[in-house]
């Protein structure tokens, strides 16, 4: 599935790069261009991946009203180089940004020019403020919040209170009686050695976004995949998009486990009779235990799934670690499980990792009691 992706602000601008970035590193395949609209030169300069020219900065030139308004955002700016961007197959607009910051107010007037200037389908990937940040962050986030519900076809929500409050609980519960500070796992990092700070927390919440994301976009470009790796059961853009669009809130539930490197033919030799009906066994009970913790404890933000109107599953990894037996028993729990009647699903075979994921959207939520909670404060 190809994007073009506009970043608003600064957490909307390092979104955007963390999703650039990600969609470098798959070497046969590009899914993202990118935008990055932001009153702050320092933020922008401070980009990594999206390009110097892609880069729009922009500030009010009239000296009695410098506070940033709708009227100054550049939207004949952006949607030129949108224009430029797009070789024309593009699937769809996405606007990555942090509700609640000083720019949020302006997306609802982007989304309707981009609406009338272009005719791809706009979704929103947008972050939700923590509870402690200033009482106006947390009012421009729920009027922004229901300002943009009817006017994008849907939204994927990321609640930065709840991810901050696992990686707390992480920290805690790594630490050692006599007080010492070991290694631990963020949800989202491979080490750590301190407990979550500003920066490094929103830089992990953008990481883990970008891979999540990343992966989703990927399998939606069947066609561009090698010969050795055609997916069992393939997913294709349009079956992504029939899923999200005009399904409002859309929640993401991923979990990821990393396969031990041994050598496939000393396992071969060692392995005993009937050891493959024992190892097919483990590997579909692994791939249901992981559908269930990223449900659990891997939701992008927090839902009740009976309240989905569709969902789509997408498992990837190895082939040989890929168990589609794992794979039916998961789509049948969704099926039973949420409230409406469409589930789509599919495989990405990735030959070159050692990780294993499962990545389920669930999309049509009628109710976030994150987006309710920041509501009853204004």
């Amino acid at each position: 599935m190809r994007i073009l992706l506009i970043g608003i602000g600064g957490a909307g601008c390092r979104i955007a790069d963390a999703l650039c970035l990600q969609d470098l590193q798959s070497r046969s395949l590009r899914c993202i261009d990118a935008v990055a609209v932001d009153s702050s030169a320092d933020d922008l300069n401070a980009l990594q991946t999206i390009p110097s020219e892609n880069r729009i900065f922009f500030q009010s030139l009239d000296p009695f009203h410098t506070r940033v308004t709708p009227d100054a955002l550049p939207h004949e700016e952006i949607v030129t180089r949108l224009h430029g961007l797009d070789p024309g197959d593009i699937d769809a607009l996405v606007i990555a940004s942090g509700l609640g910051g000083t720019m949020c107010p302006l997306i609802p007037d982007l989304v309707r020019i981009l609406r009338d200037r272009m005719t791809e389908p706009v979704f929103g990937l947008l972050t939700l403020p923590c509870e402690r940040e200033d009482e106006a962050i947390l009012e421009r986030a729920a009027d922004t919040a229901a300002a943009l519900a009817p006017l994008l076809d849907g939204t994927v929500l990321y609640d930065n209170e709840l991810w901050y409050h696992r990686a707390a609980e992480s920290w805690k519960d790594s630490k050692t009686p006599g007080g010492a500070d070991p290694e631990f796992r963020f949800p989202w990092q491979k080490q750590a050695t301190s407990p979550v700070t500003v920066s490094s927390g929103y830089s992990g919440i953008n990481t883990m976004i970008a891979r999540q994301i990343s992966l989703l976009l990927r399998a939606g470009e069947v066609s561009d995949r090698p010969m050795d790796e055609s997916a069992e059961v393939a997913l294709d853009s349009g079956e992504i998009l029939n899923t999200i669009r005009g399904m409002g809130w859309i929640a993401i539930g991923y979990g990821r486990e990393h396969l031990p490197a041994l050598n496939p033919d000393l396992i071969a030799r060692l392995r005993p009779a009937g050891h493959s009906v024992q190892e097919s066994h483990l590997k579909a009970s692994r791939l249901v235990a992981m559908a269930r913790k990223a449900i659990d404890e891997g939701i992008s933000v927090s839902c009740d799934m009976k309240d989905a109107q569709k969902a789509l599953i997408l498992v990837a990894g190895p082939p040989s670690e890929l168990s589609m037996r794992g794979y039916m028993t998961v789509r049948h729990w969704i099926d039973r499980s949420i409230s409406g009647q469409e589930v789509r699903s599919g495989d990405y075979p990735i030959s070159n990792t050692r990780y294993i994921a499962i990545l389920i959207v669930l999309a049509g939520l009628s109710r976030i009691p994150r987006i309710e909670s920041l509501r009853g404060k204004t």
